[in-house]
């Protein structure tokens, strides 16, 4: 084969395939999981897009009950350890801790089997004053003999609102005023009576 003739062959190649990779369909993004345990949001889908992360609002004061999704992707049983840990940007890289290190994230230590294919719904505890940034994890360790396999799924936490000052004193003297009236209401309603 002449020289032109390879390269005519390694172009038609390679625009067959940039073309097979336009044409095929594209896959939805997978949980985190190890060892054929994914844990996922739930539901996993959320506007329409496939989510792989927790995007939580804590309370100023008080919890939130978060929902999710623990999946036996293989055909047979599956042993899976789970915790939630601390977690931490460094760049485009992520650093989780060790089993209950995050002080934001209420996860039970605990060992999970699940059948062939089985999925488990349950809820986890957020709580605590978070700053704009706050990690945490939640993560699945599956051990394979003497390999120990750990995937963790990023919690992003977000504080929630906060009434400003003037919003709050406007409130409270909203409702002083109304049991003042109200006071007042009744006082003169006993007196005609």
């Amino acid at each position: 084969m002449s020289m032109t003739a390879v390269r005519l062959l390694r172009a038609a190649v390679v625009a067959l395939l940039a073309s097979l990779a336009v044409l095929m369909p594209v896959t939805g993004v997978h949980a985190a999981g190890t060892g054929g345990i994914e844990i996922s949001p739930y539901p996993g889908v959320v506007n329409g897009k496939q989510v792989t992360a927790f995007h939580v609002t804590v309370p100023r004061r008080g919890s939130r009950t978060v929902r999710y999704s623990l999946r036996n992707t293989t055909s047979g049983p599956k042993t899976a350890h789970l915790y939630s840990a601390s977690a931490s940007r460094n760049g485009k890289s992520f650093a989780i801790g060790d089993a209950g290190s995050s002080h934001y994230i209420e996860f039970p230590d605990r060992t999970v089997t699940l059948k062939g294919n089985e999925t488990l719904l349950s809820d986890f505890t957020v709580h605590g004053t978070v700053k704009d940034g706050a990690l945490g994890a939640v993560v699945v360790e599956v051990t394979n003999g003497s390999v120990t396999q750990r995937a963790a799924t990023l919690v992003y936490l977000t504080p929630g609102p906060v009434l400003p000052l003037p919003v709050l004193l406007v409130l409270i003297a909203v409702g002083l005023l109304l049991l003042a009236g109200g006071g007042v209401f009744f006082t003169r309603r006993r007196r005609r009576g």
